[in-house]
């Protein structure tokens, strides 16, 4: 006890030769250190003559990525030599499914009319495709005789529940309006209804009952064509990561570091090195910072209460890692871009030094990129949130079955006017127009899996611990695990920074 009353002393007496002032809370903090003179040297450089908690914690996190930090990473090990770093990449942004410089919306009603409108085509479109239907105009229906069958193509206007129990859709096109029935005993449509969201497109196979009413038979959505799993014949890896939340009290920063020593080919033995030197791209799906002001009360749970401070730290990180690998970053809720989807790339501004290197890209939320021609959609995941809360078998450790149930929807957006909100685009940037191999989602910060009609899905984790607000739902994230993707084989891997670190293949 009286060895740390003299420490204590010592900081003090050296602040105050120094001219400046320090709180107790800061003492604390540099007792434990044995370069606190450094330190505190440090922050008068920087001109704090208050030295306070909150100054001394920035000073340890940067001091700590400091030494980790170089501009371009050069291995030095002799043991490890990246296969990856000889081969030319192959990878392109496409950049007609990114509204990052194409925000045209003025929030005004036409916009938002024409925003589904123009959904409505596109989806509508690919229904027209789908074998074993022969949609005809809802304004058509009158004309056909009661009790024959009709197929039509409908945006649900409205839901609810009849008196006699069966479930009700309002269904739309460009010119007319029907009521369609889902009847609560019938087998073939049993399942259905609690799929059907309002603003969902969707065809059906009905029965006409009367001028304004047709009973369901079947239903279709958009979806995906049945096709096989699309593999490149390549020996190199695609690695994912999201929600790093860099500037949070909960952020994992012994964890974050030994992934960087591990992606630098640092630790391992021969055969873990030689998986890491086969890494040629790494996707970030978003929330790479907490920001500031995102929830009620987030200041006190910042270490970092500056956004700007915050991606300074982002992108020391993001620099440790060799420039040989090719890294696509989208952004998250939690990102200095607007809450609502489709999200624009985060702004060049707050990434200056990324933004210079060559091998780091950014797109919005939904991006689209192509990597070895695997064709990528990368989405944060705000909208899924909706959807696990209005479909009851989704839940938040499964993402990769919300997401699934977006593809087969083709369209990232739930119900409009839920807590995630949209921006009317004049192109509609959240129908999934293309078929994609693979998609990337984050936001849950739980790591998961699935494939859907040759289309692998894959959540990617965090960086962060168990939050209070998780505490609260009952969510267990699963932190500071990192899979990689063979594009040769399809198969995944899991790579543990937590704990202990090791590798876990996914079956």
């Amino acid at each position: 006890m009286q060895v740390q009353a003299d420490i204590k002393s010592e900081i003090v007496n050296y602040v105050s030769e120094k001219k400046a002032f320090v709180d107790e809370k800061a003492v604390e903090l540099l007792k434990s250190r044995e370069n606190f003179r450094e330190i505190i040297d440090g922050l008068l450089e920087e001109g704090i003559f208050f030295i306070n908690s909150e100054a001394v914690e920035k000073k340890l996190i940067k001091t700590k990525l400091d030494g980790l930090e170089t501009k371009k990473v050069s291995v030095k090990d002799k043991g490890f030599k990246p296969i990856a770093k000889e081969y030319n990449e192959k990878i392109r942004v496409i950049s007609k499914y990114d509204v990052t410089g194409q925000s045209k919306s003025e929030g005004k009603t036409e916009n938002f009319l024409h925003y589904f409108q123009r959904k409505f085509e596109l989806l509508s479109q690919i229904l027209k495709r789908r074998q074993g239907i022969s949609p005809r105009p809802i304004s058509r229906v009158k004309l056909v005789p009661k009790g024959n069958k009709v197929d039509v193509i409908g945006m649900v206007l409205r839901k609810w529940i009849t008196k006699k129990g069966h479930v009700a859709l309002e269904l739309e096109d460009l010119e007319s309006k029907c009521i369609a029935l889902l009847i609560k005993n019938d087998v073939d449509t049993k399942g259905i209804a609690e799929r059907v969201l309002v603003d969902s497109v969707i065809a059906v196979k009905a029965v006409k009952w009367n001028d304004d009413l047709i009973i369901i038979k079947e239903v279709f959505w958009p979806d995906l064509t049945v096709r096989q799993a699309k593999h490149v014949d390549t020996n190199f890896t695609i690695a994912s990561t999201s929600d790093f939340h860099i500037g949070s009290r909960f952020f994992l920063e012994k964890e974050c570091n030994n992934f960087i020593n591990w992606i630098n080919g640092r630790e391992g033995g021969e055969k873990e090195r030689k998986k890491v030197g086969r890494i040629k791209y790494l996707v970030i799906t978003g929330d790479n910072v907490d920001g500031v002001g995102i929830y009620p009360n987030q200041i006190n749970e910042l270490t970092i209460k500056d956004i700007y401070k915050q991606y300074e730290e982002f992108s020391r990180l993001i620099e440790q890692i060799p420039d040989y690998i090719e890294i696509v970053i989208c952004p998250g809720q939690h990102d200095a871009v607007r809450w609502a989807d489709p999200q624009p790339a985060i702004p060049k501004e707050f990434l200056p030094e990324l933004n210079k290197r060559e091998n780091i890209h950014f797109v919005g939320s939904p991006g689209w990129i192509e990597i070895e021609t695997l064709k990528i959609m990368m989405y944060h995941g705000g909208a899924l949130h909706d959807l696990i809360g209005s479909v009851g078998y989704l839940n938040s450790k499964h993402p990769e079955q919300a997401m699934i149930e977006v593809l087969k929807k083709r369209d990232i957006m739930s119900t409009y006017g839920m807590k995630q909100p949209y921006v009317p685009e004049k192109e509609d940037f959240l129908v999934v127009k293309e078929e994609p191999d693979l998609v990337y989602i984050g936001d849950m910060h739980h790591n998961a899996y699935g494939s859907y009609r040759g289309t692998t899905v894959i959540n990617s984790g965090t960086w962060q611990a168990r939050t209070d607000y998780q505490v609260k739902l009952g969510h267990v994230p699963t932190p500071g695990i990192v899979p990689i993707y063979e594009m040769k084989t399809g198969k995944i891997s899991e790579n543990y920074f937590v704990e202990k670190k090791g590798l876990k293949e996914i079956d």
